[in-house]
């Protein structure tokens, strides 16, 4: 969209937003990863194509991360359209239906959870340190190794941008800072690792809403690695959204407070460049939106 028009959400079916791409799988941990949305919605087609519930469900709950407001349609016209196992994914994903320990071995698997019991304690260096191991699972692996590993620098210096009081870090051109520290960061802010937050905070309260400013030219790059390491870096029940638009804020959809019924704040991820961010805050209904929020926000 051009910065000076007005912004507009649409309603789509399936059918009309499939077009061509290619997912690649890696060995031999054979982690989904996918760079945009549109992969999502492709892959959502293919699962329905092939007959694959488990895969269907398990793109459906990525689709739902990625700030796609998913609805459905059962009837049309007094004609049932969904039906059978199909409804009972549906309706699984959306939380209405029953839990069904069956799916639990299945996505174990494809999710980092980085919420277990004996990591939220971890200290932070020992933290890092799962983060990274993780992290590699994500990449090629040839020749015995894994292609992506990443450096004691990057460790050292995502522990300083995490622990450090100073607001501005200095890193040069080609250290990793967009596909490796960055992710790596994004996970750490979606982790409920006590020390991180306690750094996070610095001091004041605790952030659950983290905005990612690029320039505008290096914003795609950025979004596909914040889709690629965080859309399974969690359990698969516990709810995050990842916004690849800033302009997500003036959806009625998009509440920065608690939930009824949930005991914290959802954490979201918005990436986006500076422009969009300050024609955003010119907006009177994200202003109002966000006023309340402003110290939970990084």
């Amino acid at each position: 969209m051009d910065l000076n028009d007005e912004h507009v959400f649409k309603s789509c079916k399936l059918s009309e937003l499939v077009t061509e791409s290619k997912t690649v799988v890696y060995f031999p941990d054979y982690v989904l990863q996918v760079p945009n949305r549109q992969q999502l919605i492709n892959l959502l087609d293919l699962a329905i194509k092939i007959r694959n519930v488990s895969f269907f469900i398990l793109v459906l709950l990525y689709l739902r991360r990625s700030s796609i407001h998913l609805t459905y349609q059962e009837t049309e016209n007094d004609a049932v359209r969904i039906t059978g196992p199909w409804r009972e994914a549906i309706l699984y994903v959306l939380k209405r239906g029953h839990g069904d320990a069956h799916y639990d071995s299945i996505f174990s698997k494809q999710f980092f959870n980085l919420n277990q019991k004996h990591l939220k304690d971890l200290p932070l260096v020992e933290f890092i340190a799962v983060l990274c191991e993780n992290f590699t699972r994500y990449q090629r692996y040839i020749d015995g190794q894994y292609q992506i590993i990443p450096t004691d620098k990057q460790k050292l210096f995502l522990e300083k941008i995490i622990r450090s009081d100073e607001p501005c870090h200095f890193s040069e051109v080609g250290t990793g800072k967009t596909k490796v520290i960055m992710p790596l960061l994004c996970q750490a802010f979606l982790s409920d690792n006590t020390e991180v937050h306690m750094h996070l905070s610095r001091g004041g309260k605790q952030k659950h809403v983290l905005v990612i400013l690029v320039p505008e030219h290096l914003v795609s790059d950025a979004r596909a690695q914040v889709y690629r390491y965080c859309l399974n870096c969690l359990d698969y029940k516990e709810e995050f959204r990842v916004h690849d638009d800033i302009f997500a804020l003036m959806s009625r959809h998009v509440h920065l407070g608690r939930l009824d019924g949930s005991p914290k704040p959802m954490k979201r991820i918005f990436v986006t460049s500076f422009n969009s961010f300050k024609k955003v805050l010119t907006n009177e209904l994200v202003c109002h939106k966000v006023q309340p929020y402003r110290e939970n926000f990084m």
